[in-house]
């Protein structure tokens, strides 16, 4: 690909009629993308983020791209930002991850609230080296191997031509840009990857670039193979239930190799290290471990998947005692008549009941007394007698009437509550 010939509308056609954001340093690279974008129809705005951490040079930047914006008259929007002020908030960030962090959080800003389809970066070919070599030195898997991503939303045009052949495009077509003078400092760790490894490596390979696309395009191949067979284990194993996925344990200890696929399975819920999810595996029941944003229980013969932040109804439901159909919280039936599943149902005294019934979770220290028991028992340890997980405690909805349990929905009646051969009226109850 010859980027003299390169067509963005052509060969980015999901832009054609979107709203885009184009992300515009006043560098090279950026200002050569605002160029091409420059030389099409489509409809983008530019947005301009100020760290304020080279003191005049990110003013001159600032007010560079300002100028070619009101030449361009294109919508431009601004960030000015301390960012030390901002690491020593979040003194575990480097400047450049600062730095990082601070661009793209505002560019999703910008996207919620102006309703831009696609972000645009000026990332190329160098910058996939540098990448790779980076997380290689991190002991990366495929995802890091491939380099500068883009996804559906994030978009980078520029990722297969070389800073040599944007630098000879700039200069053919007068295109004016600053130069980062702490580009040639080897303060931060990818400034070190591109003065001194790469720039040598350039040297004793030649072909560098031309070669190191393939290698990028191989492995692209190799993640789409690995991805599809991810999402044909998950199609089959990850069942959804009322508690959450459940994904059978034999199968995933039958994965080979065992700890890359569980890493690349859990990792989208959190779960960054193989060795917390085999060692799950192989616990005991009722053992659970957390990321950020996921919980995993081990159950009998399955890990249950959940979502941490999801919210737990704990509201109560009021019902009248009436044959009807009621689908909140659960979906339930009243009747005068028996229901064929019996196993789904119970047969109540109606006079024994309030004629309001709730339906609510259970209460610490309740109790029932449970049909084909004698004497009472505690909920919790009907739950422990039974085997629940901790997803399935948290689950469950009882029915009562005036705060005495009617029925463990689905499971097991209170046997004071039940009609018998003596009840003059009969009332059926049954969950979907």
């Amino acid at each position: 690909m010859n980027i003299n010939s390169f067509d963005i509308e052509k060969e980015y056609t999901q832009l054609n009629n979107k709203k885009i954001l184009l992300a515009v340093s006043g560098g090279l690279d950026s200002m050569t993308l605002l160029h091409l974008f420059s030389l099409t129809k489509l409809n983008f705005s530019i947005a301009h983020c100020n760290y304020n951490l080279r003191s005049k040079e990110s003013l001159k930047d600032q007010l560079l791209v300002k100028k070619i914006a009101k030449k361009l008259k294109v919508e431009l929007h601004i960030k000015n930002i301390n960012t030390k002020n901002y690491i020593n908030k979040n003194n575990k960030l480097s400047v450049q991850m600062a730095a990082r962090k601070i661009r793209y959080d505002w560019f999703k800003l910008l996207r919620d609230k102006y309703n831009f389809s696609h972000i645009i970066t000026a990332h190329h070919l160098d910058d996939q080296l540098e990448t790779l070599l980076i997380n290689i030195g991190r002991g990366s898997g495929i995802d890091g191997l491939i380099g500068v991503p883009e996804s559906k939303i994030l978009l980078r045009p520029l990722l297969n031509f070389t800073k040599k052949e944007i630098l000879k495009y700039a200069n053919d077509n007068n295109i004016i840009w600053n130069e980062d003078s702490s580009n040639s400092k080897n303060n931060y760790l990818r400034n070190s990857i591109r003065n001194l490894i790469i720039s040598k490596w350039k040297d004793l390979v030649p072909d560098l670039e031309k070669n190191l696309k393939k290698t990028i395009n191989n492995l692209k191949s190799t993640n789409l193979v690995v991805k599809q067979q991810i999402r044909d284990f998950k199609n089959i194993n990850f069942v959804e239930s009322d508690h959450g996925i459940r994904i059978n344990i034999n199968k995933l200890k039958k994965l080979n190799p065992n700890s890359f696929f569980l890493h690349a399975i859990f990792k989208k819920y959190g779960f960054n290290h193989p060795k917390e999810i085999i060692k799950i595996i192989n616990s005991q029941k009722g053992k659970i471990i957390e990321s950020g944003t996921h919980i995993i229980l081990r159950d009998r013969e399955d890990l249950i998947l959940n979502d941490l932040n999801k919210e737990l109804d704990t509201n109560s439901y009021q019902i009248k005692l009436i044959p009807q159909r009621i689908n909140t919280p659960i979906k339930i039936e009243i009747s005068n008549n028996s229901f064929s599943n019996l196993d789904k149902s119970i047969s109540v005294d109606p006079t024994l009941l309030n004629s309001i019934l709730e339906i609510k979770r259970p209460t610490y220290g309740a109790y029932f007394y449970p049909t084909g028991m004698s004497g009472k028992k505690k909920l919790s340890k009907y739950f422990k007698d039974e085997k629940y997980s901790k997803f399935d405690k948290e689950n469950q909805w009882i029915l009562t009437s005036q705060n005495e349990v009617v029925w463990i929905i689905g499971k097991r009646a209170d046997r004071r509550f039940i009609s018998n051969k003596n009840s003059k009226k009969r009332m059926y109850i049954s969950i979907d």
